[in-house]
């Protein structure tokens, strides 16, 4: 199914060059010497470790010759002829001399006890190896010319889903919405199920017994115990390891995380429950690489070694909701992303939990260039409603209720027509209900000092049958919150201000709730989760993410003993809601196996663009930076024979100097400009491509946005120059240039906006493609690793 990506890497001086792509190393097998130069460019280690010492530390080495795929892909695009077998022994003979360069150094060494524990070994997308050594033994490897780079092999976590929001925060639930809302049910039935494509999960395993996962599930890798059973870390392995249940972080040991994102990309629905979870590509083969163990965290070098050994396995999609929160498009992990997608794997990563606090703030691998990175947005559920009357004081008064939270074990219709005692709780924190007796009751509530759930749960602890929180803000109506279902749940209900705070000043022991009839409202959707990581990329200003998908409160599987010990091994109720760009990039990576079923013909670079071109506006406004194209929309993705594809210069590193690498994308990026030497004029091209047997016109609109961080352009003089409109005849590509400019006087910023453009013949058909720059007061200068383009650019 996989088609092999273009490389075509060219250099520029303007802008700077990344090193696992390795373009420009030999084919030619050479035996190892001490190199002359000097060896400091090589060394990618923080100045935190002490190379002097003999304290082992864990790095990974990269080693000169080019990785397996990434030479076929080379050769093939510059037209040579290499083989599979050929390449695989041009890697093998480095990793020989590697091994005669370990057997060197440590000969050298005059203690005995000495020695070096190799962890990994890569070969396919990356190649290197990982290992454990001693500090001081690391200048000595990179005496060796075959020795490109050294990275430390550092911490990665998997995108922890945001915490639990505080009482006076919003929150919206999608629950399984999301894909009726992004038209995936109807794909469903034209037969559009993932069938024959191998979707791979990188994170902290799965539970493959759960019914909605146990018929998908095909195999994987445990890269944490080095087995082949990638089970999540489970409660009966926390009990046996002795350490604590939750870490600093209030993270428990066992996990569920990668079943909550497999049962979105592969989920068959197939529980016998009313909860059970059909996902985006509920046919489709699902692998699990199981790359981040308990409290949800692992090694970089794990990471590595995941990605390679899903591209040895044939995947044709893959899923990365982790990594760290360094905007950083050449972190390691950032770079074996892009040769899986040079390798023809279409790579899906979510962008990060960080966007609270503000731009820059995407995260590796997402700040990666090839990838698919994702933001996360919510889409309009319906949240019900009660009529209910209340007998307080010797009055009937009425108010009418928002449901905050539901239980699975209550059927929320069947409290139409229900009395119940109702009992004041102050604010229900532990200390009111300690002399309260709310047993089988409804306790009232005030909104204030702890979070909604916390009070729920203190209501369910003290065994109340429901609880009603009303507001404590003046005009400021309903509890703006929605937390969906769960064990941990009773049902819980909303009132405003007006109606809660006289019904709490009446209320008595005799006092009562009469639930009425049942509603429902609906909530506003597409608009972006206020945690969402966003762009642009340090060093590039490049668009990411590219696109958003739902990942606000998604309802998925889960194991069984998330729900308690009780609960092992029954499933009826092994579903929890999570929010997260974790969640939203599943939705994309299920996407991308619908088209690739659909045409398995397509690039990870065409998947990428196809979903940008066809993504849908937010409700609200965002700059490009933020949202990238849009909310996706798969339908259209699908459909499409229309693509508007430009060439960016992306990040990678070769010769541990960065690199460009051609990136085709559904955006255009100028990149860093700079006034300091007069005013601004940059060129770049789209290449639209007519797949369709008819010939098209298309009406061309182009518009800045001034929004959260971007600057208004008409006040620079800034302009997008380009065609008011274009004819691409059928079966045929042409080009549109579009020319970015601007006066020496710019103010230095942001700036951003879209490029429309609609069928003359049909307005229905539209296409987006996003744009964006960075001006700069300063001169753009090339760099070494590890140094920003423009200096006091925002860097996470």
């Amino acid at each position: 199914m996989k088609k092999t990506t273009n490389l075509n890497c060219t250099k520029s001086l303007s802008v700077v060059a990344l090193s696992f792509c390795m373009v420009a190393s030999s084919f030619t097998s050479v035996q190892y010497v001490k190199a002359e130069e000097q060896t400091d460019t090589k060394l990618l280690l923080p100045n935190s470790i002490n190379l002097s010492s003999d304290e082992e530390i864990s790095i990974i080495v990269e080693l000169d010759e080019l990785p397996e795929q990434v030479a076929l892909a080379l050769a093939e695009e510059e037209g040579n002829v290499l083989t599979e077998a050929e390449a695989q022994a041009t890697v093998t003979e480095s990793q020989e001399v590697f091994e005669d360069i370990l057997d060197d150094v440590f000969a050298q060494s005059p203690e005995k006890e000495v020695d070096y524990t190799v962890n990994f070994t890569y070969t396919t997308i990356f190649n290197g190896v990982a290992l454990t050594l001693p500090a001081n033994k690391v200048e000595d490897l990179l005496q060796y010319e075959e020795v490109k780079a050294i990275y430390n092999d550092e911490e990665v976590e998997l995108i922890h889903p945001v915490d639990e929001k505080g009482y006076d925060e919003p929150v919206d639930a999608t629950m399984v919405d999301s894909i009726p809302f992004l038209g995936i049910s109807d794909l469903h039935i034209d037969g559009l199920t993932g069938e024959g494509i191998k979707i791979g999960v990188l994170d902290t395993g799965v539970d493959y017994n759960h019914p909605d996962l146990k018929g998908v599930y095909k195999g994987g890798y445990d890269f944490v115990d080095n087995d082949d059973d990638p089970m999540e870390a489970t409660y009966e392995d926390w009990l046996a390891s002795g350490l604590p249940e939750f870490d600093s972080g209030n993270r428990s040991y066992y996990t569920s995380h990668g079943t909550h994102v497999s049962g979105t990309t592969n989920g068959t629905g197939e529980n016998e429950s009313e909860y059970a979870v059909t996902g985006v590509a509920p046919d489709a083969e699902l692998y699990a690489y199981r790359v981040l163990g308990p409290y949800g965290s692992g090694a970089t070098s794990g990471v590595i070694a995941g990605i390679e050994r899903s591209v040895e396995d044939g995947m044709d999609v893959i899923n990365l909701s982790l990594g760290s929160a360094t905007n950083n498009p050449i972190a390691p992990t950032g770079i074996a992303t892009n040769n899986a997608a040079l390798a023809g794997v279409t790579v899906v990563t979510s962008a990060g939990n960080s966007g609270r606090n503000g731009l820059y703030t995407i995260g590796a691998p997402g700040s990666a260039a090839l990838p698919i990175s994702v933001g996360a947005s919510n889409v309009p559920i319906e949240v019900p409603e009660f009529t209910s009357e209340y007998a307080v004081g010797g009055e009937t008064l009425a108010g009418d209720l928002r449901v905050i939270a539901e239980s699975f074990e209550t059927d929320l219709a069947s409290l139409t027509g229900e009395t119940l005692p109702v009992v004041s709780a102050s604010l229900g924190r532990v200390q009111d209900f300690e002399n309260v007796d709310v047993k089988d009751k409804v306790a009232f509530v005030a909104r204030g000092e702890i979070a909604f759930v916390d009070k729920i749960a203190n209501a369910k602890d003290a065994g109340a049958a429901g609880i009603v929180i009303y507001n404590n803000i003046a005009g400021a109506g309903h509890n703006p919150v929605y937390v969906g279902a769960s064990h941990s749940y009773i049902p819980s209900f909303s009132l405003t201000y007006e109606q809660g705070q006289v019904i709490a000043d009446l209320l008595d022991e005799e006092s009562t709730i009469t639930f009425g009839d049942m509603s429902a409202i609906t909530t506003i959707g597409d608009t972006l989760a206020d945690f969402s990581s966003r762009g642009p990329v340090n060093y590039t200003a490049a668009i990411k993410p590219e696109v958003v998908a739902p990942g606000v409160d998604v309802f998925s599987t889960i194991p069984s003993y998330m729900a308690g010990p009780e609960y092992i091994g029954e499933y009826e109720y092994s579903y929890g809601r999570s929010s997260g760009t974790s969640m939203a990039s599943p939705h994309v990576a299920g996407i991308a196996a619908l088209m690739l079923q659909a045409n398995p013909e397509l690039t990870p670079a065409d998947i990428k663009t196809k979903l940008m071109n066809t993504a849908v506006p937010m409700t609200n406004d965002y700059n490009v930076f933020e949202v990238g194209a849009g909310r996706v929309n798969p339908q259209a993705a699908i459909d499409t024979t229309m693509m508007f594809q430009s060439t960016m210069d992306g990040l990678h590193v070769e010769d541990s100097l960065l690199t460009l690498i051609p990136d085709r994308t559904g955006a255009i990026s100028f990149g860093p400009v700079s006034t300091a030497t007069g005013n601004i004029r940059e060129l770049q091209s789209l290449r639209v491509t007519n797949a369709s047997d008819e010939a098209k016109s298309f009406n061309v609109q182009t518009s800045f946005q001034a929004v959260n961080g971007t600057l208004p352009a008409g006040a620079s003089g800034m302009t997008l120059q380009t065609n008011a409109s274009i004819s691409v005849p059928a079966g045929e590509t042409i080009t549109s240039n579009s020319f970015l400019v601007a006066p020496k006087t710019a103010l230095q910023g942001l700036y951003g906006g879209y490029m429309i453009f609609t069928n003359k013949d049909d307005s229905s058909e539209v296409y987006r493609v996003p744009f964006g720059t960075y001006v700069s007061e300063q001169a753009i200068a090339d760099l070494p690793i590890g140094q920003p383009v423009i200096a006091g650019t925002p860097a996470s």
